[in-house]
């Protein structure tokens, strides 16, 4: 299609080179009966143009639509291998092993729903007036610890210090 194409376009480019020609000759020609020729000589390329251009199109179009036969032909064999696949499956695994599967899977997706919502609700709940008796109490002993502690000694020590017995 694409040679064709190509022949055509050269062919549309031949003619309209020719007819440029007979243009040229028709302004320069003075009698009338070569200015008829030379008209019907135009008139006739146009023409051919005009036809090339419509077989163009026409080969444009025939290419797009083996463009999308390939396409479907690509379809039809992928549809052929997933139903040769699929065979191949169904021997091996019966539909009732499929919908048990199916079941067993459902079964096992209820329980983690039901493991992931024991998860996320909190189990552990706190008397709030509890927890603050119990920090204002542990305040008080922070406070009686404090007060038992030594005062720590404001003097300077001396210049040389002396070893410690060992």
């Amino acid at each position: 299609m694409r040679q064709c194409e190509v022949v055509l376009r050269d062919m549309i480019f031949k003619y309209e080179r020719i007819e440029r020609e007979t243009k040229l000759k028709f302004k320069e020609e003075k009698t009338k009966s070569r200015k008829l020729v030379h008209l019907k000589k135009i008139k006739t390329l146009r023409y051919y143009i005009s036809q090339c251009e419509m077989k163009i199109a026409t080969c444009v179009h025939k290419q797009y639509a083996l463009e999308q036969l390939e396409v479907t032909r690509m379809q039809i064999d992928a549809i052929k291998a997933s139903t040769s696949i699929f065979k191949n499956f169904s021997k091996y695994n019966p539909i009732e092993k499929i919908e048990d599967l199916q079941e067993k899977m459902e079964s096992n997706l209820e329980d983690l729903s039901d493991i992931s919502d024991l998860l996320s609700t909190s189990t552990l709940e706190f008397d709030e007036t509890e927890l603050l008796d119990e920090l204002n109490s542990m305040d008080d002993v922070e406070e009686q610890i404090v007060e038992d502690f030594p005062e720590a000694p404001t003097h300077r020590p001396l210049a040389k210090a002396e070893p410690l017995p060992v």
